[in-house]
């Protein structure tokens, strides 16, 4: 439920939902407190748009959800999750 909380005239981008999403169902946030949930996602927002910045364009732009997307989403989260920065 606090993954679908957005702030007030500051609507999500379509990748940022869908980098959120992938890492609900792929049981990323199962470890993280329900109250820190808001600044995991903050987090893993500013992550993704710093270090993995074509990806996000890419989904932005493409609704085409494949593979190659899902593989490049896992590694990013994975390494997200390791370096603990949330």
């Amino acid at each position: 439920m606090e993954l679908t909380k957005q702030r007030q005239y500051a609507p999500l981008a379509i990748a940022e939902m869908a980098v959120s999403l992938f890492a609900a169902d792929r049981g990323y946030l199962d470890d993280v407190d329900t109250d820190k949930v808001g600044a995991f996602e903050e987090a893993l927002h500013a992550y993704m748009r710093a270090d993995h910045a074509a990806l996000m364009d890419e989904m932005d732009e493409s609704a085409d959800y494949n593979d190659d997307v899902e593989r490049r989403l896992k590694q990013a989260l994975e390494a997200f999750k390791a370096s603990g920065a949330w």
